[in-house]
């Protein structure tokens, strides 16, 4: 860098380098001008090394963005530069980058490798290449567009420089400012051209401009500066960065211009132009411009649907979407989507299927790319300055001679003028040869990413971050979508950056690394998790997206999740060369590919291990070794995949270990933290690498802090600061033994520990530890200590069935894992009932008291009750696991029913409970009368549940699950032990406190119990939605970053909030498990059938939360809605249902126990397989690719296939050899139609390999069937279940759009016809079709006075685009095997229906007149739904109507005019209406053409008169008017002159066809006095 020096005294360079070069020096009386432009990437010069480094003059000023190189691969600016005979000082390495060479005059800019495909625009097609031809054209395009500007100013200014530089400078920004793919930016010859035709104009040519000549520059830039607002008006920019670039400027003035000449000139310069152009191209322009004008007009309706910052709908978006599709879809997003179940009106519910969706998204993305960043990651204000509703813009910057000097120097590209760096001007400095802007731009990124990223985490759903106080919106999911997108190209940028040779970069570029992994945010994430005793493993954050719907089953949605990546495409490849190869060709485009699928594997892939272990190896500064032992952790987490390639990394495990023992033993440092942090992680991914780490010795070099400290008062004395330190590294050390324990392995070490734990054990002195503030560390370190002896519990034989191991110190099982022993029980329970005595401890007493009685707490006081809950919580699992190795494994082998004895500690804990306030034992009498006792300490953690932020919520709903558990327990062991009370005497017997220990402690407050059930039902009823809203197109989050940086709003499943949601879900769970519904034989009350009904619902609605970890409660969860006494209760609300709803038919019959029992264990191995399977292949994907034969040559990345051979898994919990869930390769959680997969799975009939066994249970026939019947009996009972409800729970059955529901009972039937042959079944499925035709009706009875238009079944846009085909494959089994069938006809007549989409529609009809079927369809009257939604509104689709008179002429329609059918009267009144009716101007064409088609067949077709004749005679019935046959009308009610006459003007004077008319009207005549 270059170094200022006050002083006028000369001093000899220390050094002389090879090049000539020197360091640089002024003076106090230098000409500082020179120092423009003197940032340059390459410093040449002829001269020796005596002068400062300049340009050789100073540069001239125009409206080019100031032109300093600042890349790699472009060339030198300025003329080379020259020295004088001064001397400089210094011997900064960084001086080095300005040496200078004789050979700069001919250095020739180098040429970017070309990048193809990486067009953010075309998000879902990464990596296609576009045809050379469409290059072509866009190249064409944009050359002729700058033409066309410049020759118009040709016409007022003559003077070429100035033409050269305006047409330059356009080429220029056109290729900044319109969204290019890479290979055109980069690759393209003639972009570079121009930009050495500017470097050599503004080397040679300044000297020919005269001061005359700027004046005129400036002249020109002031009249644009009047003249940009009245133009506005036409370019209609709409957004306020496009107002400050250049080509807005160029337009601005060749309007201006265009204002100023005559019609004659304009004519002449048109003509011109004309003539220069192809008339192909000019034509394509043309269309492009009325396309843009037309997007113009739905723009700013887009910008409030999509929820974007700025300019939607810009040139760049254009270019490579399909411009006759855009308006369309845009208009059908703002105002058709309307079943999303969002409260937000941004659309968020996007689907792969809704391409509108998919364009409001890129969108949203594409407007982060003008967006501008302060250095610490803010948006700069004045970048949200909106467009007046005039339509004005900005003046342009407005630089010139005098100013110039005020630009930003480190900008390549984009406004000098603006403030902050847009991401791809960031992107671009970091290319610099200077270290210290490579750095400054890095910094931004990172802050820009950190920023995002918890911004990200803030939000719920869509945009809702206020900029300061501005009013304004950051949507900062598209922000970081934007950043890690694959056009910025980050991850290879920041891999090149990290191989840098400065620290001050490589420091700044790990800090970013960092922040795109999200480190910091997902740490917070896994840290609340690991305080959870209820999960005992850990979730991959690689991200994911489902595979496709298949029809196989029903389109249904929730799918396997896959992996972004093929995990074989993550390894290195310099893992995979063999030994007589000497390398494996493969280019960096292959890696850019995988690091736009998956930011993380594309890191890996790069290398980037091996240089994270040189770096190690290097001696890096603590702030460098923090961030790079981040990186591995983040790496770690990641995938098996990924971190089983940092195991067989050579030497990168042993270094890190080095690096934690070669530093001072006693410091504690955040490097030795997270490198415990990496060991945990990377042990909990594969038991053998814990084998590992415990055979080298690894674990003990980790966790020797854990027997540092002999008292409480020698860790105290550390200092506050020191404190903190040991508790967060022995938090991990002790996390990092409990995954040992877990595996079964290191359980000895608890003797030797036992000394070390106990200060943490025992209750503190906590007076000391508050005036100390060191509460909240000790509190860590206790929690950390009990979860490890719950993990230690659950390695205790059980304590009846092995009750001779209790005397034994250690005992060990098969495969050398240890179990741990009874012996060590006792003490351990003494200290954890020290914890839970609450009112023996007087600050514990005390401290919780005073919360009860407060409604609002400080952050202080908060924090330290969300650290003591979570002390209580670990307690209270350690306990619940204790007691469950006690309670004997089989019951039914005890003597007499009961054990033998109990340990003394089981009444105890009980007591404990009891005695400190737990509960309150309200009785029902006492809420009646207000006689009941004060709060007890499970009314406070319901509070606290609802009232505090979310990490003490979090522990309030965990500590509620051990303290259930513990209870549940407790009552099961002295049941087991037959205590009885009754009999003891009222004096010197036992207390209350025993014979409520005796009674059961649940059955004494079960009052309360279910009021906390009450609560958390109504919580989940809210959390239901929110966890649906988080899947946009299919995927877990926009973003391929890991965890949080999916990039879905609110961090998505990564968030706390969801944690929450399923820790809810799991204490329901529990809750309803301990109050079993139980089926009497008494018809239940009301009451009781509204408390079933609704934990039904409640149910219903956990299973779409859980997700991956949750496996076993989804499990209870199908247990419980499956039971026979809920499926008997079920059966009651059917009845009841059809007794009330009189458009239903009652049943005849009744079901049976064996009915039930049936449908239970039928529906139960359903659900399972269909939704709990996993999937895996028949090949390991881990399989490490070392030693396979690869053979030189292109290495194509590999596919990832959708169908792949899967296995029902049942989770084991011995041996345990992975402590991680994927999320690829199973379904969890399931969509919210989920429960409609009985009738939607038809993959029996698709037995494609029957030697393989395949998850989803290729079934028989039977089998089919006896799941679609209780398929369907589920389904009516939870559709008339939910009719129940109140308004309070509202149901996740309504909340499924009607389309999946029709569907559904189409796919059943798209196999045969077995359950309309079961005569149950068969009054089932009409039933449903009977209620969702109610349901279809609902829309358009509560719209009053405006007319029904809107087509809101889209099957199509819901279920799958080619949706069509279904249903043309659907009439073909209905022509085939119906019959006739009426339950049949009136499944296939609903898509005929006026609400479903017209290409289904379309197809339908099309299908059913091909296969001559329209005569099986049922009359109208017993259609689906209401009459009047078959006729209204009238058709007005051409194809349709078409189709219509097409089926009329072919005599498809003929069986259906004399059997009644709905065919005939959708023709006659459609038709009828169209043509008689009232219409358009534009439909009297199509009029004449379709009366002609008819007339023409009643001529060649006399048996048609019948028909004709309706057709004329038709009158459209009123409203709700039901339609048994079609009205022949009077003369009095139907003008028939009115009719003919527009018959005969459709003939157009033909004589035939009006001597039809004539024959047709005397038919009519002759019919009518016949009826008089």
């Amino acid at each position: 860098m270059e170094k200022l020096n006050g002083g006028n005294t000369a001093k000899k360079p220390s050094r002389q380098n090879f090049t000539g070069n020197s360091s640089l020096k002024l003076g106090d009386d230098a000409d500082a001008s020179f120092l423009v432009g003197g940032i340059v990437e390459k410093g040449f010069s002829e001269e020796p090394s005596f002068r400062p480094i300049g340009p050789s003059s100073v540069p001239r000023p125009t409206v080019l963005p100031f032109p300093v190189a600042r890349h790699r691969s472009h060339g030198p600016y300025w003329a080379p530069k020259v020295s004088d005979n001064c001397d400089n000082a210094g011997n900064d390495e960084e001086d080095e980058m300005f040496e200078s060479d004789p050979v700069a005059a001919f250095a020739n800019p180098i040429q970017r490798k070309q990048k193809k495909g990486m067009d953010f625009s075309r998000w879902r097609e990464i990596g296609a290449i576009y045809k050379d031809e469409n290059n072509l054209l866009e190249k064409s395009q944009q050359r002729n567009n700058v033409s066309e500007g410049t020759q118009i100013s040709e016409k007022i200014n003559r003077h070429s420089g100035v033409e050269d530089m305006v047409t330059n400078g356009a080429a220029s920004n056109l290729e900044n400012d319109k969204f290019l793919n890479k290979e055109e930016q980069y690759s393209n010859s003639g972009v570079t051209e121009l930009e050495d035709e500017v470097t050599e104009d503004m080397e040679a040519g300044f000297s020919e401009f005269s001061r005359k000549q700027i004046q005129v520059d400036l002249e020109k830039h002031n009249d644009l500066e009047s003249c940009i607002t009245s133009s506005h008006g036409c370019s209609q920019l709409g957004n306020g960065h496009e107002a400050s670039s250049l080509g807005s400027q160029i337009d601005a003035e060749n309007r201006a211009r265009l204002e100023g000449m005559s019609a004659e000139e304009i004519a002449e310069a048109q003509t011109e132009l004309m003539k220069k152009m192809n008339p192909e191209l000019i034509k394509k322009l043309k269309k492009r411009g009325e396309d843009k004008l037309k997007m113009q007009k739905c723009s700013s309706s887009d910008t409030a649907s999509s929820g974007q910052v700025g300019n939607l709908q810009d040139e760049k978006t254009l270019r490579y979407i399909d411009e006759s599709d855009i308006a369309p879809k845009v208009i059908a997003s703002d105002s058709k989507d309307t079943h999303g179940g969002m409260d937000d009106k941004v659309v968020q519910n996007l689907t792969p299927a809704c391409g509108s969706s998919w364009e409001a998204w890129s969108k949203r993305v594409e407007a982060v790319r003008k967006l501008r960043f302060s250095l610490d990651g803010n948006v700069i204000e004045a970048d949200f300055a909106l467009v007046p509703e005039t339509g004005n813009i900005s003046a342009p910057s407005g630089y010139n001679a005098a100013n110039v000097a005020e630009r930003d120097f480190l900008r390549t590209e984009g406004d000098p003028a603006a403030a902050g760096y847009t991401i791809p001007e960031a992107l671009a400095l970091i290319r610099s040869v200077v270290p210290g802007q490579r750095a400054l731009a890095l910094h931004l990124l990172a802050s820009v990413l950190d920023k995002a990223s918890r911004n990200v985490c803030q939000k719920q759903v869509g945009p809702t971050l206020k900029y300061a106080d501005t009013g304004k919106f950051v949507d900062w999911e598209a922000v970081w979508t934007f950043t890690l997108g694959p056009e910025p190209e980050l991850a290879l940028l920041l891999r090149m950056s990290f191989d840098d040779n400065h620290n001050s970069v490589v420091l700044a570029c790990a800090k970013a690394i960092q922040c795109a992994l999200s480190f910091d945010v997902n740490e917070r994430f896994f840290d609340v998790s690991e305080k959870l005793a209820t999960y005992q493993k850990d979730v991959c954050t690689a991200p994911v997206f489902r595979s496709r719907p298949k029809i196989d089953f029903g389109f249904l949605n929730g799918g396997f999740w896959k992996y972004n990546t093929k995990p074989s495409n993550i390894l290195p490849f310099g893992e995979v060369v063999t030994d007589d190869k000497p390398e494996v060709e493969h280019t960096i485009q292959d890696d850019t590919v995988v690091a736009g699928q998956d930011f993380a594997a594309g890191f890996v892939r790069m290398g980037i291990l091996g240089r994270i272990r040189y770096l190690l190896e290097t001696d890096p500064s603590p702030p460098l070794e923090e961030c790079i032992i981040s990186i591995l952790i983040a790496i770690a987490r990641h995938s098996p995949t990924s971190a089983d390639a940092i195991m067989k990394c050579p030497r990168l495990v042993q270094v890190v270990v080095n690096r934690f023992t070669m530093k001072d033993q006693m410091e504690i440092n955040p490097s030795k933290i997270k490198s415990v942090t990496l060991f945990k992680v990377l042990a909990r991914y594969e038991k053998r690498n814990c084998i590992e780490f415990i055979k080298d010795g690894i674990f003990q070099k980790m966790t020797w802090h854990l027997y540092r400290y002999a008292s409480l008062d020698q860790w105290i004395k550390l200092g506050r600061e020191n404190c903190k330190l040991s508790s967060a590294l022995l938090v991990e050390q002790i996390r990092f033994w409990k995954v040992c324990i877990q595996y079964s392995y290191c359980v000895s070490y608890f003797a030797d520990l036992f000394p070390a734990l106990c200060i943490w054990l025992n209750v503190p002195s906590f007076e000391t530890l508050v005036g100390n503030n060191i509460l909240r560390d000790f509190a860590n370190l206790s929690k950390e200590v009990y979860l490890a002896l719950e993990a230690l519990t659950r390695r205790l034989p059980n304590f009846y069935s092995d009750n001779d191991l209790c005397d034994q110190t250690m005992n060990a099982a098969t495969d050398n894992m240890e179990t741990w022993c009874w012996s060590y029980v006792g003490p351990m329970v003494d200290f954890a009932l020290n914890w839970i005595s609450l009112k023996s401890d007087p600050y514990l007493s005390k401290f919780f008291d005073r919360q009860k009685g407060n409604k609002g707490s400080s952050v202080s006081e908060e924090s330290t009750v969300s650290s003591l809950l979570w002390v209580i919580s670990s307690v209270m699992h350690m306990l619940s696991s204790l007691l469950e190795r006690v309670i004997p494994a089989d019951t039914f082998s005890l003597h007499s029913g009961h054990v033998p004895w109990l340990p003394e500690f089981v009444p105890k804990i009980g007591l404990v409970i009891i005695k400190n306030g737990f509960f309150s034992f309200t009785r029902v009498n006492d809420v009646e009368n207000g006689t009941a006792q004060g709060k007890s300490f499970l009314q406070y953690l319901c509070h606290l549940r609802h009232q505090s932020e979310q990490e003490t919520s979090i522990a309030s709903v965990c500590c509620l699950q051990g303290l259930l558990k513990v209870v549940v327990s407790v009552d099961k062991l002295i049941r087991l032990a037959n205590v009885d009370t009754n009999g003891a005497p009222s004096q010197g017997g036992f207390s209350q406190e025993d014979k409520i220990l005796a009674d059961g402690i649940l059955k004494s407050s079960v009052v309360e119990v279910g009021i906390v059930l009450n609560t958390f039902m109504k919580l989940i009823a809210s959390e239901r939605d929110r966890v649906q809203t988080i899947e946009k197109f299919g995927r877990g989050g926009p973003a391929p970053g890991v965890g949080v940086g999916w990039g879905a709003s609110g961090g998505g499943y990564w968030s706390t909030t969801i944690l929450l949601a399923q820790m809810d879900a799991g204490l329901v769970i529990q809750l309803l498990e301990i109050s079993q519904i139980v089926f009497t034989t008494g018809m239940p009350t009301s009451e009781e059938m509204s408390l079933i009904m609704q934990r039904i619902s409640c149910a219903l609605d956990i299973s779409v939360i859980l997700g991956p970890r949750d496996r076993l409660i989804v499990e209870k969860v199908l247990d419980l809605l499956l039971k026979v006494p809920v499926l008997k209760c079920l059966d009651l609300c059917i009845h009841e249902f059809l007794q009330l709803n009189k458009g239903l038919k009652l049943f005849e019959w009744n079901y049976k126990e064996d009915d039930y029992m049936l449908f239970s264990n039928t529906l139960v191995s359903h659900f399972k397989n269909r939704w709990l399977s996993f999937k895996k292949k028949f090949e390991s994907e881990g399989q490490d690719t070392v030693g396979r034969k690869t053979y030189k040559g292109r290495v194509s990345l590999e596919t990832i296939h959708e169908d792949l051979a899967t296995k029902s898994t049942k989770i084991r919990e011995h041996p345990i050899t992975s402590l991680i869930v994927e999320w690829a390769h199973q379904r969890l959680p399931v969509p919210n139609s989920w429960f409609l997969s009985p009738i939607c799975d038809i993959s029996y009939s698709k037995p494609a390999n029957p030697s393989v066994s395949t998850p989803d249970c290729v079934q028989d026939f039977t089998q089919f069937l006896e799941v679609g019947k209780g398929g369907l009996f589920f389904l009516l009972g939870i559709e008339a279940m939910s009719s129940f409800l109140s308004s309070e729970f509202t149901s996740s059955v309504r909340n499924v759009s009607l389309v999946w529901k029709l569907h559904a009972l189409s796919v059943i039937l798209f196999v045969g016809m077995g359950v309309l042959e079961d005569e149950k079944s068969k009054a089932v499925y009409e039933n449903l079709q009977d209620v969702y035709g109610q349901l279809l009706d609902e829309p358009r009875f509560e719209e009053t006075g405006e007319e029904e238009t809107a087509e809101f079944l889209k099957f199509q846009a819901e279920i799958h685009d080619s949706y069509a085909t279904f249903v043309e494959a659907l009439v073909e089994q209905f022509a085939a095997i119906s019959y006739g069938d009426s339950i049949y006809g009136r499944q296939v007549a609903i898509y005929l229906h006026r609400f479903v989409e017209a290409p289904v529609r379309l197809a339908a009809w099309n299908a059913l007149s091909n296969t001559r079927a329209l005569e099986l369809l049922p009359p109208l009257d017993i259609c689906i739904g209401d009459v009047k939604g078959y006729l209204e509104p009238v058709e007005d689709n051409e194809r349709i109507l078409e189709a219509y008179v097409k089926s009329w002429v072919s005599g498809a329609l003929d069986r259906a005019f004399t059997r009644g059918s709905v065919a005939f009267m959708l023709v006659v009144h459609h038709l009828s209406s169209f043509i008689f009716g009232g219409l358009a101007s534009d439909k009297v064409t199509l009029r004449k053409k379709l009366t002609k088609s008819i007339l023409r067949d009643y001529s060649r077709k006399p048996q048609h008169e019948g028909m004709l004749i309706d057709f004329v005679r038709y009158n459209k019935p009123a409203t709700h008017q039901k339609l048994v046959q079609v009205e022949m009308p009077s003369p009095q009610t139907c003008d028939l002159e009115e009719r003919f006459k527009i018959l005969k003007e459709a003939c157009e004077e033909s004589s035939s066809l009006l001597n039809e008319v004539d024959k047709l009207e005397s038919s009519i005549r002759k019919e009518q006095n016949i009826v008089t």
